[in-house]
């Protein structure tokens, strides 16, 4: 395991968004034992999903459940650059590449039952690295480390590799943008889902707007109202224009 501990820097959330975070965490303990590895993906680029995923590992990290966050998006990760983690680092590409073993990337924390994988470097052929039996190896290998792993992945409606991720994880869940996803992306990204076999435990409406009647917190439903995870205005993934998610 790479020796240097990693320190992110998470900005403090509302109550409100904290709640609803351990909201869908509860959920995912009451989904039974077996639920260990959790992919996050979204129907369109910059719904929060990556912000979500992190938070999410970082919460099931405060039950004293050892929690790996695993970065997936080989392709458009932004996570380093989002937490200002500065350091040098090895990551899922470089494992996959034959280029790492599997303790070299994995990092500690300051949180001790908090680690990450990053995504390492970009590669030419993610979906090919992701659809190989290396990588349902470590997450095979993970799981047995591991009380919950969180597997952050591309946007199921823009590229494959999260249709490849999902069905080899527990359970998915899939983000969708309150007032920005449209009816037709939800529905595609739900059977694109069900098409690869993926196990939908339920989806996150995030940035609800504070009153737009989305305050409960239930089952599929987790309002993050203004203090959702990001306003954008450029292009990621190489598919036209997006908005660019940042954290808050």
């Amino acid at each position: 395991m790479a020796d240097k501990i990693i320190t992110p820097k998470i900005k403090e959330l509302d109550f409100r968004a904290r709640e609803a975070i351990n909201a869908l965490r509860g959920n995912i303990q009451m989904a039974g034992y077996n639920v260990r590895t959790i992919a996050v993906t979204s129907s369109r680029a910059n719904e929060g999903k990556s912000s979500l995923a992190f938070r999410l590992a970082k919460s099931l990290g405060g039950l004293r459940k050892k929690t790996l966050y695993l970065d997936c998006d080989i392709r458009n990760s932004k996570v380093k650059r989002r937490y200002h983690i500065l350091e040098k680092t090895k990551g899922l590409s470089e494992y996959l590449c034959g280029n790492a073993e599997q303790q070299e990337i994995i990092y500690h924390t300051d949180d001790p039952y908090f680690d990450l994988i990053f995504s390492g470097a970009s590669a030419p052929n993610p979906s090919e690295l992701l659809s190989s039996d290396l990588f349902e190896n470590l997450l095979k290998a993970l799981k047995e480390e591991y009380d919950f792993v969180v597997v952050d992945t591309p946007p199921v409606n823009v590229v494959i590799d999260a249709a490849l991720i999902a069905p080899k994880c527990d359970t998915t869940i899939l983000v969708v943008e309150s007032r920005f996803t449209n009816k037709k992306d939800a529905y595609r990204a739900k059977m694109q889902l069900e098409y690869s076999r993926a196990k939908i435990l339920g989806i996150v409406l995030n940035k609800v707007q504070e009153g737009s009647g989305y305050s409960r917190y239930g089952y599929g439903k987790y309002g993050y109202g203004k203090y959702g995870y990001g306003k954008s205005d450029s292009q990621a993934y190489g598919y036209g224009k997006e908005r660019k998610e940042s954290d808050q």
